[in-house]
Formats: structure tokens, C-alpha cells, sequence
């Protein structure tokens, strides 16, 4: 689980915080009051290079007391200009209550597909689940190095843990694909092959027509 050090904050004052380096933000949650806090903006920044929208963090809150909160990022905003967040929600789960959160899904190998000329076609990037806080996985690695041409793997074919995946099991998540031009030449080549043996026919059949023919002049 990954750490943040923040304190606690009187309103107010958001302009100057961020003028100095820091990030204004909140901690909320069913079982918690809304705290606000403030957070550097480097160890923000370092954090958020580090984890996912799934990934549960635990928060160390200097105050009158410093205590420790296991949340997760709920909501960032940021600068339409410079990109840089301004404020922050982390949310604090009721721990015996079950939640739902999407789960981002990354493919790691280099598929046989892939290499035969085939696509890697990745129909979901997050999966939403649902589960205790305490269950719920940061990140589903999905390793695709086997997935050949046509292939693909489902619901059903990968390891959530124990959190309930909100989707049918026979649902794809990530399949290999032919290009357009390697269907465009398939398809073609099936065309030719049609015809030949449409055209064998025909030249079949003429000459069985000019046997016959010939049969009947000699009588």
C-alpha cells in the first residue's frame, strides 16, 4: 500500500497554498467527518506516477493528532492550462461494505497474433468490480503471449481475486484481430478458388456435350 503525509487545513486560503507549492484537498468518507487537507504538490505528483484509480492508499494526517485513513483517489482537478492538479478528494470506504470500482486492465507479452501480422484489439481498459476495500486489486496484468490469430480471452479466462466482476463471463476483454488487407486477400483468394471450380464445371460439361454429339453423328 502506498503512503501519503498530509495535514490538516483551515478553509479557505486555496489560492495561497497553491502559490506555494502545495494542493488543497478533502477527505471524506461514511464513516469519517470531511477533513481538509493539504498535500505537496511533488509528493502528489510522485504518488499519482504510482498508483491506479483502484489502488488503496494510506494516508498519514497531521493535525492535532496524526492519525492514519485508508482511502482512494475519488476525484482530481486540474489546470486546463498547465496541467497541474488543484485540488484533490480522497474517499474513505465503510471497510464491511462492499464497493464498486473500475479496475484498469494491462496486456504485458507479445502475442503470436501480433507477430503472424494480427491486431491486439483490447475492448476493455478498466473492468468494473465489486468487492470489500481490502479486496480490491490495484491492477489485472493480463498476459497475452499465447493469443494467436482469431483468439481471445474472456471474463470467464482471468484471475479478479475475490471481487465480483460486473460482466457476463463469456463477455471478450481482449482478442487478436486480422488487419483489412490480410481479410481483403483472404477473401479474395476464396473468390478464386470459387471460380476455378465453377469454370472446371462448365468446361466439363462441354466436353461431355461434344462427346454426346459426336456419339450421335456416328449413328
Amino acid at each position: 500500500m502506498h503512503t501519503l503525509h498530509v495535514k490538516e487545513r483551515p478553509a479557505g486560503k486555496a489560492g495561497k497554498l497553491r502559490r506555494t507549492g502545495f494542493v488543497p484537498g478533502v477527505v471524506y468518507g461514511p464513516s469519517i467527518e470531511s477533513t481538509p487537507i493539504v498535500i505537496g504538490r511533488k509528493d502528489l505528483q510522485v504518488l499519482f506516477s504510482q498508483i491506479t484509480r483502484s489502488s488503496r492508499i494510506s494516508l498519514s494526517i497531521e493535525g492535532e493528532e496524526t492519525r492514519e485513513v485508508d482511502v482512494f483517489l475519488k476525484d482530481v482537478n486540474y489546470d486546463p492550462i498547465m496541467d497541474e492538479p488543484l485540488h484533490v478528494d480522497f474517499y474513505h470506504p465503510n471497510v464491511e461494505s462492499p464497493l464498486k470500482l473500475e479496475i484498469p486492465i494491462r496486456t504485458v507479452g507479445e502475442c503470436k497474433g501480433i507477430q503472424s501480422g494480427g491486431i491486439l484489439n483490447v475492448l476493455f481498459n478498466t473492468v468494473l468490480v465489486q468487492g470489500l476495500a481490502k479486496d480490491v486489486p490495484a491492477l489485472i496484468t493480463i498476459d497475452v503471449s499465447d493469443l494467436d490469430m482469431g483468439e481471445s480471452i474472456h471474463v470467464r479466462d482471468v484471475d479478479f481475486g475475490d471481487v465480483e466482476v460486473m460482466l457476463p463471463p463469456e463477455r471478450t476483454i481482449v482478442t487478436v484481430i486480422a488487419p483489412r488487407g490480410l481479410l481483403a486477400e483472404e477473401e479474395e483468394g476464396e473468390e478464386g478458388e470459387m471460380l476455378e471450380g465453377e469454370e472446371g464445371e462448365v468446361i466439363e460439361g462441354a466436353a461431355d456435350a461434344g462427346a454426346a454429339e459426336e456419339t450421335v453423328a456416328e449413328e
